[in-house]
């Protein structure tokens, strides 16, 4: 998040976000003074950060220079792990007098503006903890990027991030109190808005104007959602919620069995697990709301209260997932909060799965409402087009690079760092836009290092289970085999997904009846369509549609980290979904490898890169599984080794014959490519559906020998690229092997231990401090972007492996078949 953000002079910054009320009653409240009431804080540069906090807020407190607020002390004791499992402990902050807490305790739930205290610099040899550099312009701003300074960037963001992620927010205020100097923060989910320092002693009757400001800001204007109704203990909708979450007799187990007669439950009943997702939800001192989503020209409303998974970060989509219960149906459903990203062609997800469900497409969630929230949109790169065009200096990174590469001169691998900062007028209708800001439309500058974001609500009708609860071998397999079917038909009426990952394939337990009986299955289900978009486009070449592209790197395809193509092709999200077989099978099932050469595997496969001219491309591991079409180190005594040697080869066949007939195009090669033998072509794969198990036509060669490795590909090459180049074969495989009588209960549990830590030897010093500690509990998409680092996050319910320092990793600086002779030129787009 270090380039993401603009700065502004402090008077200006004030002037148009914290702007002067009007209404005479308020006016009224105003505090005057004759002198300085800051007189205590003369001497604060030499002031100890604890001695600081407490001047500070006595003087804010006993002057009352900000009524209706108190500012309160909250450094003694975190709160509880349930809420804040980094137990941070911010030094202040402000909250409505009637909320404020007296137990010292940070209660990030109710609020309203953190504060953070660093002592200042007596002299020019002590550590310099501001976060940010202010230049010699009156609004230049960069983040330090050397020196204390980092880290004290790092610990702001982890508290904005944590405001935003417990409560319902568009946005967050932060004072950073340096010494004698202060300056203002303004976050939200695309960036942030920084005012240049000011001296608060010397300035002190401009300084006790903005605290009163301040307090006389209404809830929206200080970044609090409004189509968020918090519920109290004492509204009847808390009540109510507690009930639901009561479990039933009526309650279905979900496990997978059949169902005798009389035993098949009659629509609509609720599975076990939905309720108790719910009910663990309901954690105590986490605040409950109420949310609006439209449906419509109508309005929709649903109970939530902890997320089931939240992407960390804090600029970059803010991916919340609930079960909510329905007001109005009183039923559970799932209901995404997040902030997508606006631009023109960019479709709304629930768009895509109103066209997915119209066609009757399975294995994909049902729509039930959805709709973009009050027109709020991120208000960072407005204000960031308009400073462009007014002095370019005072954007970030303009002349500070905010990131050095640790080699930059030469090809290094490196663990891929999960960057906890991934991926707006925050004011309603009635609420002053800030000035100059009222026309910013939703075009884009290329050269825009942020996205602008809208807040967006979508509602689906289905619960369902993260992939890593599958019960054995086989049954992974067939929610995999789902999906690529989900997948293959929405490529039938032009929709590509564009972020398989191991978070958006999800497991759904379905009751069907047969005959007078039926049976509990658990179907795949691929969700998360957000990034879809048209696999054909007919009016010209594809345009980029954002400023950055998006994936979840650890299941991107060797070609995309590498930068070989430009545009996502079937064969790419076909390439995903062997990467979350293999992640899911290395990590749970039995194989001939121990916990720590499970835990060192994932690690090296998934999260390492290599850093090449100014890009980051894929790590050296993955890269020699496709260019050898083998995983070397992992075996399993099951039909999955068969499906994964298998489909590593056709892998290993289609980038060959890509990168021959690249250096073909090149001119590089002058040799013909050999015609491809008959290849007994497969026919199109038809849905057997749930109650047929037809054997596979006789006629299809799914036989993969392997081929003497040399530069011309084999008629066996052309053969194999062509079986990943669509569906069919995949799904005629997977079919196949899943009626293998080798098939045991094979999962073995989680093989990374809890406390699994990359082992010192193999860690070198993190590139950028104030992009660590944060743990994962949700999926959260990477964005990777041009010359910049990877705004890297965690995975959904990809259960990942603990953080660790980068680290050197030998390896090929590019697709291994670029660089044996090869072109090193793009692939086909």
């Amino acid at each position: 998040m270090s380039n993401k953000g603009v700065g502004e002079a402090f008077r200006r910054f004030s002037d148009e976000l914290f702007p002067p009320p009007t209404d005479p009653a308020q006016l009224a409240t105003r505090p005057t003074f004759d002198s300085n009431p800051f007189e205590q804080l003369k001497d604060a540069e030499s002031l100890m950060e604890g001695d600081l906090t407490d001047r500070l807020i006595d003087v804010i407190e006993s002057k009352g220079l900000a009524p209706g607020l108190k500012l309160c002390y909250c450094g003694n004791r975190p709160d509880p792990a349930m809420i804040d499992s980094e137990r941070q402990k911010p030094d202040a902050a402000f909250y409505r007098a009637p909320s404020a807490p007296g137990d010292h305790k940070p209660h990030w739930a109710d609020q309203l503006l953190p504060w953070e205290f660093k002592r200042g610099r007596k002299d020019k040899k002590d550590a310099n903890l501001d976060p940010f550099v202010d230049g010699p312009g009156p609004a230049d701003v960069s983040p330090a990027i050397v020196g204390d300074g980092v880290k004290s960037r790092g610990q702001i963001i982890t508290y904005g991030e944590c405001v935003m992620a417990v409560q319902q927010r568009l946005s967050v205020f932060m004072p950073v109190v340096i010494g004698r100097r202060l300056r203002f923060i303004r976050w939200d989910r695309s960036g942030s808005i920084v005012s240049q320092s000011f001296d608060y002693y010397e300035h002190w009757e401009f300084f006790c104007d903005i605290l009163w400001r301040i307090s006389q800001l209404s809830d929206i204007q200080l970044g609090i959602d409004p189509t968020a109704e918090r519920i109290l203990p004492s509204n009847p909708l808390y009540n109510e919620m507690d009930d639901a979450a009561v479990a039933l007799p009526s309650d279905i187990d979900h496990a997978e069995r059949n169902l005798a007669e009389g035993e098949v439950p009659e629509p609509p009943f609720i599975f076990a697990y939905v309720r108790k997702m719910f009910r663990d939800s309901l954690v105590e001192h986490w605040p409950r709301y109420r949310l609006q989503v439209p449906d419509g020209d109508e309005m929709k409303y649903f109970l939530v209260c902890k997320p089931g998974f939240r992407a960390t970060g804090l600029a970059g989509r803010g991916t919340r997932g609930y079960v909510a219960f329905d007001c109005g149906t009183k039923r559970f459903v799932w209901l995404k909060d997040a902030w997508r990203a606006h631009y023109l062609m960019v479709e709304k997800e629930g768009d895509v799965l109103a066209q997915l469900n119209k066609a009757k497409v399975s294995h994909v969630p049902t729509l039930v409402c959805h709709g973009d929230i009050d027109n709020q949109d991120t208000l960072t790169p407005s204000w960031w087009e308009r400073k462009q065009r007014e002095a370019p200096s005072t954007l970030f990174g303009a002349k500070f690079p905010t990131h050095v590469p640790p080699c930059a001169a030469t090809t290094s691998s490196y663990k891929r760092k999960r960057d906890e900062y991934d991926d707006h007028r925050d004011e309603r209708a009635d609420t002053p836009t800030p000035k100059g800001l009222g026309d910013s439309g939703t075009t884009f500058r290329e050269d825009c290092p942020m996205r602008l974001h809208r807040h967006y609500r979508l509602v689906v009708a289905e619960v369902a289970l993260p992939l890593k609860e599958f019960s054995h071998g086989r049954q992974l397999v067939s929610i995999i085999k789902d999906c690529v079917h989900a997948h293959w038909k929405a490529s039938e009426v032009n929709i590509l997904h564009r972020d398989v990952s191991g978070g958006n394939i999800l497991i759904l337990p379905t009751c069907i009846k047969k005959g007078s009986g039926g049976v509990i299955m658990w179907m795949g289900m691929l969700a998360d369509w957000e990034m879809s978009k048209p696999l054909l486009i007919i009016d010209g070449p594809r345009k980029p549609r954002q400023p950055e592209r998006t994936g979840t790197w650890q299941f991107m395809s060797v070609a995309l980290l590498s930068n070989l193509k430009d545009v996502i092709e079937v064969s790419d999200e076909l390439e995903a979904f062997l990467y979350v077989l293999i992640y899911y099978a290395v990590r749970y099932l039995k194989s001939n490898s121990g916990d720590l050469t499970v835990a060192l595997f994932l690690d090296d496969f998934f999260d390492t890169y290599n850093f090449e001219h100014g890009n980051y491309t894929c790590g050296p591991t993955k890269d020699a599984a496709i260019s050898k079409g083998q995983l070397n180190t992992v075996v399993f005594p099951s039909p999955m080794d068969t499906i994964i040697k298998d489909l590593l080869r056709w892998f290993q066949s289609l980038y060959r014959v890509t990168a021959y007939e690249c250096a073909i195009a090149a001119g590089e090669n002058q040799t013909p490519s050999p015609p491809p033998q008959d290849s007994s072509l497969l026919p199109a794969f038809e849905d057997p559906g749930v109650d047929e198990d037809p054997t596979l036509p006789g006629s299809i060669d799914l036989s993969d020998e392997e081929d003497e490795m040399d530069n011309v590909p084999s008629p066996k090459d052309y053969q194999n690229a062509e079986k990943v180049r669509s569906h069919s074969a995949i799904l005629h495989s997977l079919k196949k092997l899943l009626g293998s009588s080798r098939w045991k209960m094979d999962k073995e549990g989680d093989k990374v231990p809890a406390d699994w830590k990359l082992p010192d030897k193999l860690c070198i010093p993190a590139m950028d401090s104030a992009r660590r500690g944060f743990s994962s509990f949700k999926r959260a998409k990477v964005t990777v972007e041009a010359n910049s680092a990877p705004a890297f996050a965690m995975v959904s319910s990809l259960p990942s492996l603990p953080l660790a320092n980068p680290r050197r990793r030998g390896g090929p600086s590019r697709s291994t078949f670029f660089s044996r002779g090869k072109p090193k030129g793009k692939g086909p787009a």
